[in-house]
């Protein structure tokens, strides 16, 4: 996939400390599956198409923090910020079956019962692991921060300033791949930046 670079500066900038992988030729970028992402103005990077995922191949982490500023379109939009990933090929099948996804879907739809409302699956979640907190998103098109903090085997979610979710004793991999999903035709899930600062 080629892209282009973004029109104009991304308008959040990561905090102090903080490497922003986002830059503007998304330099080590892979796409595993279907879609992908395309900058967009003001400088925003917007997924599309899918299943698929946009995995940061150039580095592994171990112990971080992540700080993520993202924003929904459409209330059924769904995405994922996955971590610990595995090196992905055309599939994201190894990331989704031995990394760890936070969650947004701030419906909380569950693909296995085809209803809306589950905690395990509402933004803010360890994808299927541990729960989130509701209510915690703003309204589609407004901007939320993630700071998800991977320690060892916890992983603890703050959406928008306060507690979302918290995964101890984790029995995945402790290093890997930072990710994010593309999950459907139609979806179209914005980032400004994802900056990483290693423990």
């Amino acid at each position: 996939m080629t892209v282009a670079p973004p029109p104009s500066p991304a308008a959040a900038p990561p905090p102090a400390g903080f490497r922003d992988l986002l830059t503007p030729e998304l330099i080590g970028w892979r796409v595993a599956g279907k879609g992908g992402f395309r900058w967009m103005p003001p400088g925003v990077l917007e997924s599309f198409g899918g299943p698929g995922l946009f995995w940061y191949a150039n580095e592994t982490f171990d112990d971080f923090i992540l700080d993520v500023s993202w924003r929904t379109l459409h209330p059924d939009d769904n995405s994922g910020v996955f971590l610990r990933c595995p090196p992905l090929q055309d599939t994201p099948a190894l990331a989704i079956a031995q990394g760890y996804e936070v969650q947004i879907d701030d419906r909380g739809f569950d693909p296995k019962t085809r209803c809306t409302g589950s905690a395990l699956h509402l933004t803010g979640a360890v994808y299927r692991l541990a729960p989130a907190a509701a209510g915690l998103s703003h309204p589609v098109g407004e901007w939320n921060r993630f700071v998800i903090t991977a320690c060892a085997q916890t992983i603890s979610v703050v959406l928008n300033g306060a507690p979302a979710a918290r995964l101890e004793h984790g029995d995945r991999a402790r290093s890997g791949h930072v990710a994010l999903q593309c999950h459907h035709e139609g979806s179209a899930v914005q980032f400004r930046h994802v900056a990483i600062k290693p423990l």
